[in-house]
């Protein structure tokens, strides 16, 4: 039997450490890839703006050393999942480059034989559990009567995403815990994908991701013509 195709993924925060894990995994049975697999734990850089930070090894800054550390387990793709926070806004009002396109263009220098791809959540992870607030109520995470001021339309004009969590729940968000368990109700639907931009990013690029692992093993197999 062929090894799996392993993608690995480096996140910023401890929920998303497990929760990223979950999300792969759902994806790929979603999907119907069987062939593909990840660890239950993702890489975790060293705290909130490590991978943005410009490369230093010695304090374990920049997204170039983290995928250093996954490529020395030879993945067939990684995946780079982190907040953007307000820095992506910050870039369009002054016309800088965008913070993915950036981040991604530096981790492939690293590792350019690893297919890479970098999504940047909305402002914070949490967003995407905003956009997804009727399948997390179905899945029984939140009470059938919250519901939030904001349009679905507009969801991603919201800010503090965590603290909008709490009143809804009825209890503070626990991010170590919340955050995996949320992360199995998400659903990859087309219309979640309209609600949240970033989400459709994350989508486009699970696809991207584990096609070119694909076509990585096959570029790599033997050729089995006849002598």
């Amino acid at each position: 039997m062929r090894p799996k195709l392993r993608i690995l993924a480096i996140v910023e925060g401890h929920g998303e450490q497990t929760a990223v894990p979950v999300l792969l995994r759902r994806w790929f049975q979603h999907r119907r890839f069987r062939e593909f697999e990840t660890p239950d734990l993702a890489i975790r850089a060293s705290g909130a703006g490590a991978l943005k930070c410009p490369h230093d090894a010695d304090d374990e800054l920049g997204i170039e050393y983290y995928v250093e550390m996954a490529a020395r387990e030879r993945p067939d793709g990684i995946l780079v999942l982190l907040d953007s926070d307000d820095e992506c806004q910050e870039r369009a009002r002054t016309s800088r480059r965008g913070l993915g396109p950036e981040l991604l263009e530096r981790a492939r220098e690293v590792a350019p034989h690893i297919p890479i791809e970098v999504v940047v959540a909305h402002r914070e992870y949490e967003v995407w559990f905003l956009a997804a607030l009727a399948s997390l109520r179905r899945a029984g995470h939140l009470p059938r009567a919250a519901r939030l001021p904001t349009p679905l339309s507009d969801i991603e004009t919201i800010r503090d995403c965590k603290k909008r969590l709490k009143p809804l729940l009825g209890r503070p968000y626990e991010e170590t815990t919340d955050q995996p368990d949320f992360t199995g109700a998400l659903p990859f639907t087309p219309a979640m994908a309209r609600r949240s931009r970033s989400y459709r990013k994350l989508l486009k690029s699970l696809e991207a991701l584990t096609r070119a692992a694909r076509e990585n093993r096959n570029r790599r197999r033997p050729s089995s013509g006849r002598m």
